[in-house]
């Protein structure tokens, strides 16, 4: 006798997945609506401006006078600007600027900024402090607007990330640290000192010394200098003026020199071309490059000893010396008494005279 069983009442699917479906729904719409006010409230994504901020909120610090001889400085992301004054004290003035669709906004950015200011002793410390944001943050930064006038002769130290700092004719001696900040002087005196990845140097009419290693960035610096020492990687550097002993190195960097009166000079570049314009340096001048071009331009008359030698380059001579050139790949000659020496050496690059009065 055939056995029938009783059919079996389907089974209700188990809730589980639907409920992760849910969360997940809702965690998009989170995020989604999280986003939009990011945007909307702040304006921009990723440092990418979207036209979408229209407030900013510029808060007004109170002057503060300081007698100090030292000035430490810190901040990212922020704007210090070192100007000169007649006075004995030091003048710190500031803002705090946010962003943000509404004024609201904009002012509650502004407000996570603190300039925080102590004093010990005969140094006066700055540091600007934000508040601490989640790892993703969309928006423009907040950043703090720092200005210092500086009596003569105080010294100072300023370390920024992602900050510029800006010189207005000062007459102190200093040391500037930045991490993709630009760096620009004017008028200014003193022993000078700039360390800066990933930022441009601008120096102009700059009285004293002057020590720069950069790392990704170019330096144009002018004036009159007591003792010059520049080390660049992948940037260039451009000199005008005078100076009594000058040392510049680059890797994949060009140098271009334009001097109106020196006494010791020496120049190495690796995979960077080198241009030196006006008189050689009154006692020795040294060039020397790795896969590099030398072009020098010499003002007459001159009063030198000349060496150029090259192992795999030529050399391009006015064609009134071609008679005291033995081969392209060297060249010796004496031009006036010879009080001064001039020699260039290149691995894999050309060297080129020439000579105008």
């Amino acid at each position: 006798m055939k056995t029938v069983e009783p059919p079996v009442s389907p089974q209700r699917p188990p809730e589980y997945p639907l409920r992760r479906r849910l969360l997940g729904i809702m965690l998009i719409i989170g995020g989604l609506g999280w986003l939009l006010f990011e945007l909307v409230s702040r304006g921009s994504i990723a440092g990418f401006d979207l036209q979408l901020a229209r407030e900013n909120s510029a808060q007004t610090l109170p002057v503060q006078r300081f007698a100090v001889s030292r000035i430490e400085v810190t901040g990212v992301n922020d704007l210090v600007t070192l100007s000169a004054t007649d006075g004995e004290e030091v003048i710190l003035r500031g803002e705090r600027r946010g962003f943000g669709w509404a004024a609201n906004a904009a002012a509650a950015a502004a407000a996570q900024i603190t300039i925080e200011v102590e004093q010990r002793g005969d140094t006066l410390f700055v540091h600007v402090r934000r508040q601490p944001q989640i790892m993703w943050y969309f928006g423009r930064d907040p950043y703090a607007s720092l200005e210092l006038a500086l009596p003569r002769d105080v010294t100072f130290n300023v370390e920024l990330v992602s900050g510029d700092v800006t010189l207005r004719q000062i007459e102190a001696s200093g040391t500037i640290t930045t991490v993709s900040g630009d760096v620009v002087a004017d008028r200014t005196s003193g022993q000078l000192t700039v360390n800066t990845t990933g930022g441009d140097i601008e120096l102009r009419d700059h009285r004293g010394g002057l020590k720069v290693v950069t790392v990704g960035g170019d330096t144009d610096v002018s004036g009159q200098f007591t003792d010059l020492d520049i080390q660049a990687i992948d940037g260039d550097v451009t000199l005008q003026g005078s100076f009594n002993t000058a040392v510049i190195g680059t890797v994949s960097g060009r140098v271009a020199v334009e001097a109106t009166e020196a006494s010791r000079l020496t120049i190495s570049t690796t995979s960077g071309d080198v241009r030196f314009t006006g008189q050689p340096a009154a006692e020795r001048q040294e060039i020397e490059t790795i896969a590099g071009n030398v072009e020098l331009v010499l003002r007459e008359p001159l009063d030198t000893q000349m060496t150029f030698t090259t192992v795999s380059g030529r050399i391009n001579i006015p064609s009134e010396l071609s008679a005291l050139s033995a081969n392209s790949r060297s060249f010796t000659a004496t031009f006036g008494q010879g009080r001064t020496v001039l020699n260039t050496n290149t691995t894999s690059g050309d060297i080129t005279l020439r000579l105008y009065k």
